[in-house]
């Protein structure tokens, strides 16, 4: 059984106040950070919780969930901590947020298409203020290190003076136009353009050099890990995000190292807590989420790391809530060219009694409201949208089935949620 909460909470006059067992640098900024955040996202999403009975963060919990947007992370925030009122619940946790976003300069990195003058004024803007209020703290990640800062850490490696064409491989020379004897390290990044702040850089360079930056590379995850891990033998709840980043295609990417390693690097096995996000976005109006919390259980720190990720990825995959919008996507995506609503109906009534014979985890809003409701506001919707296009008494799929999947345009998100569908219901026929 699983009891539903209403995500929005009227403000009324209490004293604010914060869980006295979080540790706040700024209580009041944390408390002011927390509830524009929450303010704002009640404004901009339907939100929708589902918790199972008893629900209660134990001390020293690792909170698990997939990722999607980037409002992932504010948005479990605002619902674990669980506000009433002025006051919160629960304490906020602590995320591992990627470590690039707390380094000078980061906004005009993130920046670095739009217009020069504005993203130059935006690199003087630190953040070093703002995560501390959000309890974000840096984990380095692989993928983070652009290429500038993987050439900077070879600089500073003692390289600077090097023939920087020895330094990077093949697809390196060709795509920076590089050629041996051209330049040392030094000379090319004084000459660093936008190119370097968005390309991936380990992959640039050859195994020598990764050789000569690794060991302070892992030093730095260890360290980052074990400042984590003291977070947990504390009682203090941390959240990680066991891909390690964004989906960019819909799909639960592979799980990283990092999770299997901080969970073995606390004194006990830590409980784990898993989570699961679907956003139902191919609908009139605000977007709805749909968060559905499972039960928390104690790491396995017996399993080797392939079984522990899969067990890790089974519990986040089993809550996530199929909602309107994933069966939508996928007869997008795979349905026929032309269809009547009747026809479209049957469709998503046969689907939906597949799910729930396969003990598929679904959004609340299909007990809610009829198939026949739903079809009715969502052709229209699709419609106005240049999904499909009235064909006499029935449709016609003008869905561009070659769309990049991402948050962009209705079709990029048709296929982001088909692919995402894909994992969550994996035995569900093509239409």
């Amino acid at each position: 059984m699983q009891r539903r909460v209403a995500a929005d909470v009227s403000l009324h006059g209490v004293p604010a106040a914060l869980p006295a067992e979080a540790p706040e640098v700024n209580p009041f900024g944390t408390w002011l950070l927390e509830m524009g955040f929450d303010l704002f996202l009640c404004s901009a999403y339907r939100r929708e919780i589902l918790l199972p009975d008893g629900f209660h963060i134990a001390p020293g919990t690792l909170i698990a969930s997939n990722h999607q947007r980037d409002v992932d992370g504010p948005m479990l925030g605002t619902l674990l901590v669980q506000r009433r009122g002025l006051r919160f619940k629960w304490p906020l946790p602590f995320y591992a947020t990627r470590e690039d976003l707390f380094r000078p300069g980061i906004l005009s990195r993130l920046t670095v298409h739009w217009p020069r003058p504005l993203s130059a004024l935006l690199g003087h803007v630190s953040l070093a203020w703002f995560f501390p209020l959000g309890h974000a703290e840096p984990m380095r990640r692989v993928r983070e290190f652009t290429l500038g800062e993987a050439l900077r850490a070879l600089s500073d490696a003692g390289c600077g003076d090097e023939d920087c064409a020895s330094l990077l491989n093949a697809r390196g020379r060709r795509e920076l136009a590089v050629t041996p004897g051209d330049a040392r390290l030094r000379d090319v990044l004084d000459h660093a353009d936008a190119r370097f702040e968005a390309w991936w850089g380990l992959r640039r360079l050859t195994l020598p050099a990764l050789q000569k930056i690794a060991p302070a590379f892992h030093a730095t995850v260890s360290a980052q890990l074990a400042h984590f891990a003291g977070r947990l033998d504390r009682g203090h709840c941390v959240y990680y995000a066991p891909e390690g980043t964004i989906s960019m295609d819909g799909h639960f990417d592979r799980i990283r190292a990092g999770f299997f390693r901080l969970a073995h690097a606390a004194e006990a096995p830590p409980w784990i807590q898993p989570m699961a996000l679907s956003y139902d976005s191919l609908a009139p109006g605000r977007s709805r989420v749909v968060l559905r919390i499972g039960r928390h259980f104690r790491a396995d720190t017996s399993l080797d790391r392939r079984a522990f990720d899969t067990t890790l990825r089974r519990s986040i995959l089993s809550l996530a809530p199929i909602t309107p919008s994933h069966l939508l996507a996928r007869f997008l995506s795979q349905g026929p060219e032309r269809f009547t609503r009747h026809e479209f109906t049957d469709w998503l009534a046969r689907n939906l009694a597949a799910l729930h014979a396969q003990g598929a985890s679904l959004d609340p809003l299909w007990s809610r409201v009829s198939i026949q409701a739903l079809a009715r506001r969502r052709l229209r919707w699709m419609v106005r949208k240049r999904l499909l296009a009235r064909d006499g008494s029935g449709f016609r799929n003008t869905c561009p089935r070659g769309a990049e999947p991402g948050w962009q345009h209705p079709a990029n998100v048709v296929r982001y949620l088909d692919n995402s569908l894909a994992d969550l219901a994996p035995d569900l026929q093509a239409c």
